[in-house]
């Protein structure tokens, strides 16, 4: 082995002679099977640790490198029989993904596009590539492999969405996710994913801690620590505080989401999708405390869900989703903190009044739910046809700030409109969120040391729609 590996080295190492005669000569290339193997052996060391033949070298070394896909992950299209395929490579090439039904060849072959990703990102992985698939058949299992010129990943499998109104999704949600800070919460993520019982995933902000950190190698290991459960199931994204650096470059890059361009308009950074019968709403809370256009997003907020208020017959459920809480009983000076909330005061009473039955969050490094509230009343201490939204504040995955302990303390008396809290050091943990019918959800909030159920509620509703002002 030892003899083997010293051999390549010698094969590709740039020969400084002064006997060379030509200094223009064609440095040698590594065939196609010599790098899967060299890729194979660095890969088996675990998800983070690529091989340093994927990685961009020195201009000096005139290595040819070729473009080996990673950080590949999946998400909704703009209708229910897409799927959208996003994935890194350390070099240009033509992008394309074969597929087919689980179980059968991959025959089919669709192409995408290419954007050479600089802004931020001098270290990282500069080549994202983007493929959407489209006419899936709805329910059904297909097997995918994606292909950059004439590298090929391994195999994974998705399930496209089902269909109709008539079915009950089910998703995982969490926020504040680090590439170290989040080790604990990645691996029942991962047996979450591979159980068949869940449909999509939703990460409420705050990735990577952070996606542009030394240079962009951060968020590429973070892409790498997720691509086994964001290749199975729908990553979802919501943009969050950490990803405002370099006009949050690395967020509008490296995540696609349903009918937006791509890479991602920094005034389009919010979305909504259908699932089954619920109508999900992203939008940013970072428009309050950057540049952004926050009317802009408040047209577009209002727009939606007056459609989907319409739509409601079939779509009961609307819940929305957005990084910085409205309410928080965290000590730390945030804006959740403060009597006038930037984010409570632009977006409470037109999600209260247009009957958004659930709102998460992420953000604080915690995790609290709210009785319904509204104008810091609240309605009610069950969640029977509450007459106000029900927040929960979901940001425990494990972030990696204060040595990756995550501390968001929650001192002095217990408000009265938090219902469940929980901030001790290390108590990383994620949600479930179960739809079982038209009138009733469960949520659970999940340790992740050990999987035990922290929190478990249900809300029903028989009469969704808008909420009354007092």
């Amino acid at each position: 082995m030892y003899l083997a590996i010293c051999i390549l080295l010698l094969h590709v190492t740039v020969v400084q002679n002064d006997k060379l005669q030509d200094r223009e000569e064609k440095m040698p290339t590594i065939d196609s099977d010599t790098l899967k193997w060299i890729h194979a052996i660095y890969g088996g060391l675990g998800p983070v640790l690529n091989s340093p033949l994927n990685r961009r070298t020195r201009r000096s070394e005139k290595i040819i490198i070729k473009p080996v896909p990673e950080q590949i992950h999946i998400s909704y299209g703009d209708n229910p029989t897409e799927m959208v395929v996003v994935w890194s490579t350390p070099s240009p090439g033509l992008p394309s993904v074969l597929y087919g039904l689980a179980n059968a060849n991959t025959t089919e072959q669709t192409t995408g596009t290419s954007k050479h990703f600089t802004f931020g990102n001098p270290e990282g992985l500069q080549y994202l590539h983007r493929v959407k698939l489209k006419n899936l058949s709805p329910g059904s299992k297909y097997t995918f492999k994606v292909q950059t010129d004439d590298e090929e990943s391994q195999p994974f499998e998705f399930t496209a969405m089902r269909d109709g109104y008539d079915w009950s999704p089910n998703l995982l949600i969490y926020g504040d996710m680090g590439v170290k800070g989040g080790a604990p919460t990645l691996l029942p993520l991962n047996r979450e994913a591979s159980s068949g019982l869940m449909d999509a995933i939703i990460h409420i902000g705050d990735f990577a801690y952070d996606l542009h950190d030394e240079g962009g190698k951060v968020g590429d290991d973070f892409m790498n620590r997720i691509q086994s459960l964001a290749t199975k199931l729908p990553y979802m994204p919501v943009v969050g505080n950490h990803e405002i650096a370099n006009e949050f470059s690395h967020y509008r890059y490296r995540f696609s989401t349903p009918n937006t361009d791509w890479p991602i308009p920094i005034d389009k950074m919010w979305y909504s999708f259908n699932m089954g019968n619920v109508h999900f709403i992203i939008y940013s809370t970072e428009v309050f405390f950057t540049y952004g256009p926050d009317y802009t997003q408040y047209q577009w907020l209002q727009a939606d869900l007056i459609k989907a208020n319409k739509n409601r017959d079939k779509q009961p459920w609307v819940i929305a989703l957005g990084h910085r809480p409205m309410y928080c009983s965290n000590s730390d000076g945030d804006d959740c903190t403060h009597t006038f909330s930037r984010v409570r005061h632009s977006l409470e009473e037109l999600f209260h009044t247009q009957g958004v039955d659930v709102i998460f969050q992420g953000h604080e490094h915690s995790y609290e739910r709210l009785y319904p509230i509204f104008n810091n009343e609240v309605f009610s201490k069950d969640y029977t046809d509450p007459q106000a939204p029900v927040h929960i504040i979901t940001g425990a995955a494990g972030c990696n700030e204060f040595n990756k302990i995550c501390i968001n303390p929650m001192l002095g008396p217990i408000k009265s409109w938090s219902a469940f809290r929980a901030w001790l050091p290390g108590l990383y943990s994620y949600g479930k969120l179960m739809i079982a019918n038209g009138t009733h959800l469960q949520w659970q909030q999940i340790l992740s040391v050990n999987g035990q159920v922290m929190d478990d509620i249900w809300i029903v509703q028989h009469h969704h729609g808008p909420f009354k002002m007092r």
